[in-house]
């Protein structure tokens, strides 16, 4: 009976609610099948998707707890083609994040707020957590084969083992708190396996652990099980190494030495990127931020949540600096990391700040529904909080309707990827356009990507050998090749590019045909070239 309320309590059901209509969401917009999602911020699908497929080894950290959940989840659910099984899985992750937002805003509107009534406190967790859900860039992860999500759930799942450690709830007090060392046990183990999968976690995660030794002190936190379980967790990246001995078709970075697997873990590959956007670029990298916040969030959203900065400030404020922190870490980072993508970085800033956002609401509507009980205090009690409830019914209705109701109607058409099947159609039509036996080169990573997923998943009975012309730099790429495809790329390792094209190509000459689907003055000047629809068939020059 006692769990049976609890399940059926106010705050369970509304949370399930909130998972619910965001999975609804998403999954309605998610993409049926291989997609480049929005403006380009989902081209690392292809390649994630056929890493999983085999087993293999992404781009730089290497994903291995993204890339082992992902070949597991697409298992289970045998629902579509392998790529809508990935778009799925984003949907299903970001679900689970929303949730997880909602108990860490219940939790603390709760601790900071005990005398708030119920409705309250769940309808200020439900509307951080939907502000969230519904946030264009959020949502444009959610539809799409990707790791923020997952990084998302992560933090969520962080932040609200940290709240049950460090906030109290009323009646607590009495040997009814939280044992934290199974907690900071389960908080190392989720660390571990959430760097598994992107390590921009731990601008969440030491702020996090900061507060943690703030309130409950270092000796608990750092407790032997609390260690052993983030070692435990770390210890995922045993993947890369085992997996790259056995050269899967996806296999950067040559994982299976110890050079490799630091080169692999570290990204050195992408250092050049962390802080380097030029000094003259700053100001429209600015400018951008603050679009994209005003995007996610709108003005009223803003304003709760610097209502409730304000008031964890006072009531918390160790946290209020330690989130701070947090928030500011990840937009540095997004805004002087010099790709396209770099907005992505943000999400766990916007989380957090939506965190502000139902403590703002709930010290609102707090105030109001004090101020009405004061006013009604003339009437019987039964009656006072029916109409004290009105201001709080409309304070609520328009908090939902400005916020996550109209970010749904205002973005809906461009998140909505439904129909968006770009990715697969270009893959598709490259692969049906070449024989058995050829050799595609491209330059630009979606397209690369593209028909790595189509080689290595969708088709993976052609004889079709999809190379990745940047990653021709790089002797682990030669070497990798090679011991794949020996009868057609060259033994001798060849690092510059345009060499090591030029030497491909001689040496298929008479034995594969070679495709391009770029075309450049510089490879003018190397081969004769043939257009078959959208690609290039290249051969030695006649004249040499």
């Amino acid at each position: 009976t006692m769990i049976r309320a609890r399940i059926t309590s106010a705050p369970v059901l509304v949370g399930l609610a909130v998972g619910v209509v965001s999975l609804a969401l998403y999954l309605a917009t998610v993409a049926p099948t291989l997609t480049w999602g929005h403006n380009m911020t989902g081209v690392d699908g292809g390649e994630l998707l056929a890493a999983a497929d085999t087993f293999g080894v992404p781009h730089p950290p290497g994903y291995p707890t993204y890339t082992l959940l992902l070949k597991v989840f697409a298992t289970v659910v045998p629902v579509g083609d392998f790529a809508f099984r990935g778009n799925v899985l984003s949907a299903v992750l970001a679900s689970v994040s929303v949730v997880l937002l909602y108990l860490v805003i219940l939790r603390f509107v709760r601790s900071l707020r005990p005398d708030s009534p119920t409705s309250i406190s769940v309808t200020s967790a439900a509307l951080g957590a939907s502000v969230f859900s519904a946030s264009p860039l959020f949502w444009s992860q959610a539809t799409m084969t990707e790791v923020y999500t997952l990084n998302a759930a992560f933090a969520g799942g962080l932040a609200l083992l940290a709240s049950r450690m460090a906030l109290r709830l009323p009646g607590e007090d009495s040997g009814q708190a939280p044992d934290t060392t199974v907690h900071m046990a389960l908080f190392g183990l989720l660390l571990g396996l959430g760097l598994g999968n992107h390590l921009t976690l731990l601008a969440v995660a030491v702020p996090l652990l900061a507060w943690l030794q703030l309130t409950v002190g270092w000796k608990k936190l750092a407790s032997p099980w609390a260690v052993g379980a983030l070692i435990l967790g770390l210890g995922i990246y045993i993947y890369l190494p085992i997996r790259a001995a056995s050269n899967p078709p996806i296999n950067w970075g040559d994982a299976g030495t110890p050079g490799g697997f630091a080169w692999m873990i570290t990204g050195r590959a992408y250092q050049d990127y962390v802080f380097g956007v030029g000094v003259d670029s700053i100001p429209d990298k600015l400018l951008s931020w603050l679009e994209l916040v005003f995007a996610q969030l709108n003005p009223l959203g803003i304003f709760l949540g610097l209502v409730g900065g304000a008031m964890i400030r006072v009531e918390a404020p160790r946290f209020a600096l330690m989130s701070g922190l947090s928030m500011v870490a990840l937009s540095v980072y997004s805004i002087t990391y010099n790709t396209v993508d770099s907005e992505v970085l943000t999400i766990p800033a916007f989380m957090v700040f939506t965190v502000w956002v139902g403590l703002g609401f709930s010290h609102i509507a707090t105030g109001i529904s004090a101020w009405a009980q004061r006013g009604l205090s003339g009437l019987k009690s039964g009656s006072a909080r029916v109409v004290a409830s009105y201001p709080l019914l409309v304070l609520g209705v328009v908090a939902f309707g400005a916020l996550p109701l109209a970010s749904v109607i205002l973005n809906y058409d461009e998140q909505n990827l439904r129909g968006e099947d770009q990715a697969y159609r270009y893959a598709r039509v490259v692969i049906d356009s070449v024989p058995d036996g050829s050799l595609l080169l491209s330059s630009e990573e979606n397209h690369a990507f593209s028909l790595w997923y189509m080689s290595y998943v969708e088709e993976r009975e052609r004889d079709i050998v999809p190379l990745a012309v940047p990653l021709l730099q790089f002797d682990w790429y030669w070497e990798d090749i090679q011991d794949r495809y020996p009868d057609r790329i060259p033994a001798e390792v060849n690092t510059d590019v345009n060499a090591a094209i030029q030497s491909v190509v001689e040496h298929n000459d008479g034995r594969s045909r070679i495709f391009f689907t770029f075309w450049d003055l510089s490879l003018d000047g190397q081969f004769d070239r043939e257009e078959a629809g959208n690609l290039f068939e290249a051969r030695p020059k006649k004249d040499r």
